[in-house]
This record gives C-alpha cells, structure tokens and sequence, in this order.
C-alpha cells in the first residue's frame, strides 16, 4: 500500500507539471481558456487525493503522510486563491507544487519503506507541531508559486513578450507574495515552538538534524525578508526573489525528514 501511495503522488506530481506547463504553451498563442490543461490537473488532484488516503491510512508512514498531505493543501489553496486570480495564467501556480510531489516521492523511494511501525498514541503537542509545519509547507509553496510568477511577468514584460499581458498584474502577485510571506512566518513560529515542546518527549532528537536546522534557517531568511521589506530596504523583486528561496528551503527541510526518518 506504501509503494502504491509513493507511485500515485509521483504520478500527481508529474499531471501537475504537465497542467502548468501545458497552459504556459496555450498562453503564448492565445488568452483564451481551453480544457486541455485541465485534465492533467483533475486527474493529478485525484491521484493525489487516493495517495494521501492510503498514507493516512498507514500508520507506519506519518511522516511522508504528513509531507504528501501538506502538498495537498497547497494544491487546495491554489484552487482558493486561483478564484482571485482574475486572468488565464493561474493554473501555473501549481508548477512549484508538482516538483514538491515529486521530490517527496524521490525521497521516499531512496530512503527505502521498510520502517517499523509506530508503537503508541502520537502526543498531542506532536501531531500540533505537525499541522504547523504541514500548513506552512503548503503556505511557502503558495507564496514560492507567486514569487516565481512575479518575477517570470517582469522578465516577459522587458522582453514584451505576449504572455506578460496574461499573466497576473504585478501589483496582485506582490499583494499575495507579501501575505503568504507574513502567513508562512507565522505558522514556522507555531511549528518550531510546539517542535521544542515535543522535543522532550522524544530525547533522541537532536538540534543538529537538518530538518531543524534549515526549519531556523527559513525562520531567519523569512524574518530578513519582512524586516528588510518592513523599512523599505528591499524592493519588489527582491521579495519574490525571498520567497522563492524561502519556499526552496521548506522544501529541502520536508525532504530531509523523510531522508532522515527513512534512512
């Protein structure tokens, strides 16, 4: 069931890329909306949603049930924030997303799947910490998704290229960069200080994993970014450039948990 699991997220994650780089193609001939983009994208919504039920449904794997869940809640609010998203452009948020299933798949095949099951209740501060760092996994793919697309209209903008007219206005994707910035920053607070409180139930844990040192390392950067950001030092593309780097540490500390807990 575990290996099926694996294989169905690598196959969302595959669908999801394929959507986003499908409706690039159509945006440079036309702004008109077409279908086509839109199957890849249900039918890797649907293999993922089949993923995250049977890894949920494993009690030896929580934490690649955890890294596949908080995939799935960026791609449940790319289809939310997508609703504001006034322009044929928005089904390439999901990109980023795509290449997160696919690295949580590839982290998961290398790590191996023989692991012995769980024994015991997961404490409640445990599975807290968890939803914090699920949710901002998800929150720094989102505000990764936008960074990166506020820096693609800039360049296609110099270069007037037909595609900038179809992608978001830059105010819109600044807007939504800075808040899934000030969102993300907020939920990493909630997950390192319930990940210290769970820490003493489990002493075989140490500082030095690298899960908990580029989790410090994404609360540095995200906190540079809004104080720099905060007192005007630091410019537009300089925090989608943040984010982008922000959202690419998150991603390595989700992998490293599976590498490290599978190993």
């Amino acid at each position: 069931m575990h290996l099926t699991a694996i294989i169905l997220i690598a196959a969302a994650g595959m669908c999801y890329v394929a959507a986003a780089l499908l409706r690039w193609r159509q945006m440079a001939v036309s702004d008109e909306r077409r279908s086509a983009h839109l199957i890849p994208l249900w039918l890797g919504l649907t293999l993922h949603s089949v993923s995250l039920v049977l890894s949920l449904l494993d009690p030896a794997q929580r934490d690649f049930a955890y890294a596949v869940l908080a995939v799935w809640a960026a791609v449940a609010s790319m289809f939310f924030v997508s609703r504001y998203l006034a322009s044929p452009s928005r089904t390439i948020l999901v990109l980023p997303v795509g290449g997160m299933a696919l690295l949580v798949a590839m982290a998961e095949l290398a790590s191996g799947a023989n692991v012995t099951p769980s024994t015991g209740d997961t404490p409640w501060i445990t599975r807290l910490h968890v939803g914090f760092m699920a949710l901002h996994l998800a929150v720094m793919l989102l505000s990764g998704a936008a960074g990166g697309m506020y820096l693609t209209a800039v360049r296609q903008l110099k270069s007037s290229s037909s595609r900038a007219l179809r992608l978001p206005n830059l105010p819109l994707l600044e807007r939504l960069t800075e808040r899934t910035l000030v969102i993300g920053t907020a939920l990493l607070m909630g997950g390192l200080a319930t990940g210290g409180a769970a820490m003493q139930l489990r002493p075989g844990i140490s500082l030095a994993q690298p899960s908990i040192i580029l989790a410090l390392i994404t609360m540095v950067l995200l906190v540079l970014i809004l104080a720099l950001r905060a007192t005007g030092r630091l410019n537009r593309h300089g925090v989608a450039l943040g984010a982008v780097g922000a959202m690419s540490i998150a991603a390595l500390g989700s992998i490293s948990q599976l590498l490290v807990t599978h190993g």
